[in-house]
């Protein structure tokens, strides 16, 4: 029995090489995994989640798609913000079982058709 799978699909009706390079930039594309002209799969790295990129001419575009990654410390996101040119935000979430402040910042993709969004939890002490 084949085990459980999860993808998403985002549907461009343009852009759809700009959003492809963007997504190269954090998930690695899988190549062959399907044949279907205009149709890019990519993996998240660590899961066996699946983006499919398509084109999709008679359909609205997608806007608005979020994909987050988290990191392990701080120091990690700075990198990302330094590299991505963000700078980094917070909030404290104390009305949770376990207080923490959420760190994170927002990488917007080619027209807005999706963003990445780094985020790492710290303990409130």
């Amino acid at each position: 029995m084949k085990s459980k799978s999860y993808s998403s699909y985002l549907v461009c009706k343009e852009h759809i090489n700009e959003v492809k390079e963007f997504f190269s930039q954090f998930f690695e594309e899988l190549k062959g995994k399907y044949n279907y002209e205009g149709w890019i799969t990519f993996k998240i790295p660590k899961t066996d989640f699946i983006v499919n990129l398509m084109n999709g001419y008679d359909q609205n575009l997608t806007q608005n798609m979020t994909f987050e990654i988290s990191v392990a410390s701080l120091e990690e996101l700075e990198k990302y913000a330094k590299k991505y040119n963000c700078k980094i935000d917070s909030f404290p979430c104390i009305e949770s079982e376990q207080n923490y402040t959420y760190y994170y910042i927002e990488i917007f993709g080619p027209k807005n058709i999706c963003k990445i969004e780094v985020s790492h939890l710290e303990d409130i002490k």
